[in-house]
């Protein structure tokens, strides 16, 4: 029996008693937490655990106790019970930061995932599982920049879903669909790896992208796994044996690493039979570089782009690609030095740098398999290129934890980084995340940079690592007011005020809080019967225009259905001069072009569209958004802004109870207010005030 199939057994065995201990907690009163980027996250955490509560849900009510921190009660039927689901919209603003316990868990690293669901149990709370949700096309160096949050959360024994849509394209300047791009199937195969290593799941579980063609959804009918999702939540809450889905989510995967072998172009990673091997291998708890080395064998080497490269960093490279094998593919920044090569490789390592202290090369002449992650880290004027914060997890991910893993640094780093890394290696961790995930995932390190002064360094993990007392899990309970109020708390009032509690007078387009992807915005067409969206949304139009936070499409308010856009800010000094033209251009510029994608209002699927919608049909206004300031701070951002109305939120409490004063300036503005205004909304909630504003 393979090592993995032990593993499960056990696991079954401590879920059993989980499950005898809380085999309550479902006929009575349950309260989950949903941590989260912003209040749209949170919303898309809540459908999918509906979902997953399925038929049982009978009611879902949004109580109204605080704006910031909304609340929903859900009656569950067969049993009957009742689920009590809070929102916080916003890490590290509470009194508590529930990634302290990720980090007291054994994550090692500062990451966040866009969601934690915890279970509050006798007054305190247990993180379930964390959710990533991934629009973006995982392509190139971007396709590992969440690989340490994957590492991170695994390590911590909580399982992490990374949501990542299949199918979608790119957009080029002219709004023509581009090729579609993937990950090499390295990235996805890591994450197979490492919940196969940590036994707890660290999925990409693949869903239908809005803009998949038909060719993509028949071509990836095996990979995607909305119902595996849906169940493996599921399953989670109920603390239910994974087993049976664990397996299958496997298999997804596996399959999908093999389609993207299969479309590599030059065959510059694995073959699919080879695939299936290395799966096997750490299935069966044996080492993924000694089968690298022993039978797959295959060439590497390292381009570098940048122009500061030293001479020695350029020689090192040539020593990799002289002695190396790739880690799965020829050209991804990460190789193995067989065990038989290592003696040569560090002989000829240490002639060429020649001042590397004793003890590293002690450590270099070990006889066994070395992996080596190729990090260039900075840009040419020493700021972190964020996606390499990514690499050496996926380097760990992939070999384990038993494979030694040397992380060689190249890039133009700021100078004092050298003598920080010399002198307290702790701290330069603490204060940058490169560096933290460096250190955290590396046995040895070597730096050969430009702006060093003495030539290149090389350390082992002792010269970093310090003496850990053991880490107590706390409890935790988290209040439902935040410490501070902010951008965050504009957007969800803004939010649950339009699209939750106005009636279907309001269509919600576009909802982008702090954290969120921009990754399309909706428009009612055709009596508002077809839901237009236009995807890949660029910052900026060729005219300069804007793009909005927040779009909504008012209909009874004018005699044309109003097209809102809104710009949200924390400060009233944030909000910009002259952004309320740029907002309304830059829809009006956008949807003069060929929706993405189109659908019949309230149906599942999409179909692909090019269809220009008619923009006379429409009328556009804009509008900024702010916490309250002093009133020359406010009157100073109507006067400027040029928008048709402005929202200004103040709350108390620490959001207990909240105010929005709607400043009207145009005509427009004024029929918006009034027609907000007119609505009746529930009792304690967001209280409304209409002013006007002449300029």
């Amino acid at each position: 029996m393979s090592l993995s199939k032990v593993l499960k057994k056990l696991r079954l065995l401590w879920q059993s008693a989980l499950k005898i201990c809380f085999s309550n907690s479902l006929m009575n009163k349950e309260t989950l937490h949903i941590h989260g980027d912003n209040i749209v996250e949170c919303e898309r955490a809540l459908e999918l655990i509906l979902f997953a509560y399925g038929d049982r849900v009978t009611e879902t009510i949004l109580t109204t106790k605080s704006v910031v921190c909304p609340r929903y009660e859900v009656t569950l039927g067969k049993p009957v019970s009742s689920l009590t689901i809070v929102f916080f919209p916003g890490f590290g603003r509470w009194d508590y930061n529930v990634l302290d316990t990720v980090r007291q868990r054994g994550g090692v690293l500062r990451e966040a995932a866009d969601i934690i669901v915890t279970k509050v149990t006798d007054g305190s709370e247990t993180p379930m599982f964390a959710i990533e949700f991934c629009g973006a096309l995982p392509a190139g160096n971007q396709a590992w920049q969440r690989s340490g949050r994957a590492y991170s959360f695994g390590k911590s024994r909580i399982p992490y879903l990374y949501i990542s849509e299949l199918g979608g394209f790119e957009l080029n300047s002219r709004r023509e669909r581009k090729a579609a791009r993937q990950p090499n199937p390295a990235v996805p195969f890591s994450y197979l790896a490492f919940s196969i290593q940590q036994d707890t799941p660290v999925f990409p579980i693949f869903v239908t992208a809005p803009g998949a063609d038909k060719d993509s959804r028949t071509y990836y009918e095996q990979e995607f796994a909305e119902t595996e999702l849906i169940e493996l939540i599921g399953i989670m809450l109920r603390n239910e044996d994974d087993t049976v889905v664990f397996d299958t989510l496997q298999s997804k995967v596996l399959s999908f690493v093999k389609k993207r072998a299969e479309q590599s172009a030059g065959r510059n990673t694995m073959t699919t039979d080879q695939w299936q091997s290395a799966f096997d291998i750490i299935d069966n708890a044996r080492s993924l570089s000694e089968y690298l080395a022993n039978n797959v064998q295959m060439p590497w080497s390292k381009t570098a782009y940048i122009d500061g490269l030293t001479d020695d960093a350029r020689d090192v490279m040539a020593l990799g690609k002289k002695y190396g094998v790739g880690l799965t593919a020829t050209n991804l920044p990460m190789c193995v030095i067989p065990a038989s090569s290592r003696i040569a490789f560090c002989k000829e390592l240490t002639d060429l740098l020649s001042e590397l202290p004793p003890t590293f090369k002690e450590w270099l002449e070990m006889e066994q398999d070395l992996a080596i992650c190729w990090v260039m880290g900075f840009k040419p004027r020493g700021d972190d290129a964020r996606p390499d914060r990514g690499l050496p997890p996926l380097t760990r991910m992939l070999v384990g934890a038993d494979t030694q893993v040397m992380t060689f640094v190249y890039g133009p780093a700021p100078a004092y980084t050298w003598q920080v890394l010399e002198s307290a290696p702790n701290d330069l961790a603490r204060r940058n995340g490169l560096w933290e995930a460096i250190l955290e995932t590396s046995d040895a390190l070597l730096v050969e940079s430009a702006t060093q002064t003495n030539g290149a360094q090389g350390f082992t993990s002792e010269h970093w690592e310090e003496k850990i007392e053991p880490v107590v899990v706390k409890e935790f309970l988290v209040s439902p007011n935040p410490l501070r109020l902010g951008e965050n708390d504009v957007d969800t009032a803004i939010h649950l005020l339009l699209s939750k509690v106005l009636d279907d007078s309001v269509f919600e387009g576009m909802c982008n809080p702090p954290g969120g992807d921009w990754s399309g915005v909706s428009i009612l067409g055709k009596k508002a019967e077809i839901e237009y969206r236009w995807l890949s949304l660029p910052r900026v139009s060729a005219t300069g225009a804007k793009r909005p936070d927040h779009v909504f499409q008012i209909f009874g308010a004018f005699e044309k259905p109003i097209v809102l856009s809104v710009e949200s800010k924390e400060t009233a000094r944030s909000l910009e001069s002259g952004i309320g033209p740029r907002l309304s251009e830059y829809l009006a510029f956008l949807m003069a072009t060929g929706a993405s994608i189109s659908r019949v209002r309230g149906a599942k699927s999409w179909e692909i569209s090019d269809e220009v919608v008619d923009t006379n049909q429409f009328v556009f206004a804009s509008a900024g958004a702010f916490l309250g300031g002093t009133d020359k701070q406010v009157s100073d951002a109507l006067a400027r802004s040029q928008t048709d109305l402005t929202l200004v939120a103040t709350f108390a409490g620490n959001g207990e109870s909240s105010q929005i004063i709607l400043y009207s300036q145009t005509i427009i503005g004024e029929k918006i207010c009034d027609f907000i205004m007119s609505k009746p909304l529930p009792k304690n909630f967001i209280s409304l005030e209409h002013r006007s504003f002449k300029n």
